[in-house]
């Protein structure tokens, strides 16, 4: 009985605060039964998002949660059906990439592909622009080059955009042979998530259990990073200082594989610079740089640390300067499009809602940036 006053309690003041009186997709556990049918296995990526879908996206950081709409083919649109002929008039923009792509933090046409497709249509108006949004929430570059040669070129189109680097850095792991495939990090079926007891998972559908386990998540979270940070600083850290040659190489042969792909069916293809609420280019290890870092800029440099566990700080940022270069000799040497985002987007907290995920603002620079190279290709369809 008091359990489930309480249970009411953070129910309702969650619904006044704006949070919703249910938990939002972000809160639930990965083997959730509301999370895994978001996506669907498949045999050459892993897994896609379930065609003919409809759900409420967002982020711990954003109230207001967002609707997402899978179409027929399990690629993220405003419509929801999507035939492979083209229609005479019609430009169809491709975007590749993982959750950065992806961006079911925001409504279809606040994300970064979807407002870029608002930009071209409105620049085109006698033309019927779609945007095919084929990322996927965790996907790297090896598992691109299956979904883009196997699931979106079947649809012929028109420009291709490729948005990828920082996934690729969680392939480096120590004291774990490193595979150009990335196979040594995918060891079992993808989207696989062991299960706990009965009882929590009774306790997962309740939201003050839920909240007050993230709460500790996050504090216990801080604590381990600030350590491991320390560590780093004094030379004691158990993670990689470096990106080893062997997985710059790997990265590099991917995106050229990528590129091929797009140009083999006749796409013009455009580069983008991986872009990070930190920047990369500063030496976290000096406590005054620490000391400068906004409230949301600290909590995102622990993130990294948790979310790319093979790699110190130093380590991770050094490989998205490298990766970012190596993405910028291809486009040049390859002469299709680069947008550098990274030097372009400034690493402040209105553009973010986390390391790597752009707010409302940061999606919209992004779109912005990339319009002008899409715009001097496309006014050849005019």
């Amino acid at each position: 009985m008091g359990f489930g006053a309480i249970e009411l309690t953070t129910r309702t003041v969650s619904w006044l605060s704006g949070k919703g009186f249910t938990l939002s997709l972000h809160e639930l556990e990965p083997y959730a039964k509301k999370v895994e049918k978001l996506y669907q296995w498949h045999p050459f990526t892993g897994i896609t998002f379930t065609p003919n879908n409809i759900f409420q996206g967002g982020h711990p950081s954003q109230k207001e949660r967002s609707l997402i709409v899978v179409d027929n083919h399990s690629f993220l649109s405003n419509v929801p059906f999507l035939e492979y002929q083209k229609s005479p008039n019609e430009i169809r923009i491709a975007t590749i990439g993982a959750s950065t792509t992806a961006s079911i933090n925001l409504s279809y046409d606040e994300n970064w592909p979807g407002y870029l497709g608002t930009l071209v249509q409105n620049a085109l108006p006698a033309k019927k622009i779609r945007v095919i949004n084929a990322g996927v929430p965790g996907f790297d570059t090896a598992q691109s080059i299956g979904n883009l040669a196997l699931r979106v070129i079947p649809f012929s189109p028109d420009v291709v955009i490729i948005y990828h680097a920082y996934n690729d850095l969680k392939a480096i792991r120590k004291n774990v042979t490193f595979e150009p495939d990335y196979s040594h990090i995918h060891t079992k079926p993808y989207g696989f998530h062991k299960k706990p007891n009965f009882v929590i998972r009774v306790l997962d559908h309740s939201m003050f259990y839920v909240r007050l386990r993230q709460q500790y998540r996050d504090y216990n979270q801080q604590v381990q990073k600030v350590e491991e940070l320390k560590n780093e600083r004094q030379g004691k850290s158990n993670r990689l200082n470096e990106i080893p040659q062997q997985a710059r190489e790997a990265f590099e042969q991917h995106i050229r594989t990528l590129v091929s792909i797009a140009k083999a069916q006749g796409a013009y293809v455009i580069l983008s610079s991986f872009v990070t609420l930190n920047n990369p280019k500063l030496d976290y290890s000096n406590p005054e740089v620490f000391k400068q870092l906004s409230k949301l800029q600290k909590g995102e440099l622990y993130a990294l640390m948790h979310f790319t566990p093979g790699l110190t700080v130093k380590a991770i940022f050094e490989g998205i300067n490298s990766y970012n270069e190596i993405l910028r000799k291809i486009a040049f040497q390859e002469k299709i499009g680069w947008v550098d985002n990274a030097s372009l987007i400034p690493h402040e907290d209105k553009y973010f809602v986390d390391r790597v995920h752009f707010s409302r603002e940061g999606a919209a620079r992004m779109a912005n940036n990339l319009f002008q190279e899409v715009w001097e290709q496309l006014q050849q369809f005019q």
